[in-house]
């Protein structure tokens, strides 16, 4: 339950009791992660009962928001990062450089504008249920990245997260979000996460092919371009049908 808080406190603003740091208790709580996705998700729907008196747009925008305030930015910082080194088209060494400079860059700038008017647009035409799933199936994903990817640097708080996923805590990820998905909002949804799924190992693939594997910067990217490719295919999906 320890490394659960811990986590949970790592990764929101979610007021938890305080829990001291150790690696181990780290590493325990990590496979939690899906878990805190869902916790997440819950506070996001709650709020779209607030459809009833509240335009749609304006709407999207609290909820994101809203998940900006809850995750402290940390993966849109992580995003953002990635975004200024991978696309700067420098050798392995400098965009690992890049990714580690806490300014942000013209790039990582665009991106994060793109990323926010993305979310809100797209969040204002679908059915607002798919919120609950955004942040678990975006989370599961981050630790498929990083059970299919080696730690791009020689330490780091990255390191301890990658080093401690295998195949067995992203198999269990996968199976939570399966069951999630099928028992809240049947076949609809399986389409788009395996979409993302694919996304996710492509993406996964080409920034190891750039850096020699994957770090926290690239983890918090998967999380945050997962959820994006989700609510564009529930779009599509809801626009054929």
């Amino acid at each position: 339950m320890e490394g659960f808080i811990l986590l949970l406190s790592f990764f929101t603003r979610i007021p938890v009791p305080y829990v001291e740091y150790t690696e181990e208790k780290y590493k325990k709580g990590i496979k939690y992660l899906p878990i805190i996705g869902l916790i997440i998700g819950i506070i996001l729907f709650i709020f779209t009962f607030l459809e009833k008196f509240i335009h749609r747009p304006v709407l999207s925008l609290i909820i994101w928001i809203i998940y900006i305030w809850i995750t402290g930015a940390i993966h849109l910082d992580g995003f953002s990062d990635t975004i200024d080194g991978i696309f700067s088209n420098r050798d392995k060494e400098k965009m690992l450089e890049i990714m580690k400079d806490s300014r942000i860059g013209a790039f990582g700038v665009i991106g994060i504008i793109i990323l926010l008017i993305s979310n809100i647009t797209l969040t204002s035409y679908i059915d607002l249920k798919y919120i609950l799933l955004v942040p678990i199936l975006s989370r599961t994903l981050a630790i498929f990245s990083a059970s299919i990817s080696d730690y791009a640097r020689e330490s780091g708080m990255g390191k301890i997260f990658m080093d401690n996923i295998n195949k067995k805590e992203s198999s269990l990820a996968l199976v939570f979000l399966g069951i999630i998905t099928v028992v809240l909002f049947g076949v609809n949804a399986i389409l788009p996460i395996v979409i993302c799924i694919l996304v996710s190992l492509y993406l996964t693939r080409y920034i190891t092919k750039k850096i020699g594997g994957m770090t926290g910067d690239t983890i918090g990217f998967i999380i945050e371009i997962t959820q994006i490719i989700f609510l564009f295919s529930i779009y599509i999906l809801r626009s054929w049908i």
